[in-house]
């Protein structure tokens, strides 16, 4: 699938960036792979592709790698932010796709991941704040 496949170099270069401490352009390449899954997402989940549960782990590994390129940035609330949106989105999605749908058990396995990257930072965030004060976040 051409989708997965641009999706994948998008990826690698902002891993690229990011290895380079290179946030501001990691974030670029990461939020353009999740714009382009997010473009394509409704066919291919209407349409019941196979590929749909491919689909949905590529979307949350982008958004899991968008959240951690937030959180190197100390802007540790957009990260948990963007987490629990698409925390949110998953289970919509659940509640309006069949259990044998291509994509069920994707996003199920994938909020539970989202979900505990999410509670990880709010974690390391609460243990900032009480240990010396505010991390800065915007």
């Amino acid at each position: 699938m051409e989708l997965i496949q641009n999706w994948k170099v998008l990826q690698r270069m902002g891993n690229y960036e990011f290895e380079q401490g290179q946030w501001q352009n990691a974030n670029h390449y990461y939020m353009n792979s999740i714009l382009l899954l997010r473009e394509h997402l409704s066919d291919i989940l209407k349409h019941q592709n196979e590929q749909a549960g491919e689909v949905i782990i590529c979307l949350s590994i982008a958004v899991q790698n968008l959240s951690e390129t937030y959180h190197r940035q100390n802007r540790v609330n957009c990260g948990i932010s963007l987490l629990s949106r698409t925390l949110h989105n998953f289970q919509q999605l659940q509640n309006t796709l069949s259990s044998d749908h291509p994509a069920a058990i994707a996003l199920l396995r994938e909020a539970c991941k989202l979900r505990q990257l999410m509670f990880m930072h709010k974690s390391i965030e609460d243990q900032a704040t009480s240990i010396g004060g505010p991390i800065l976040s915007s």
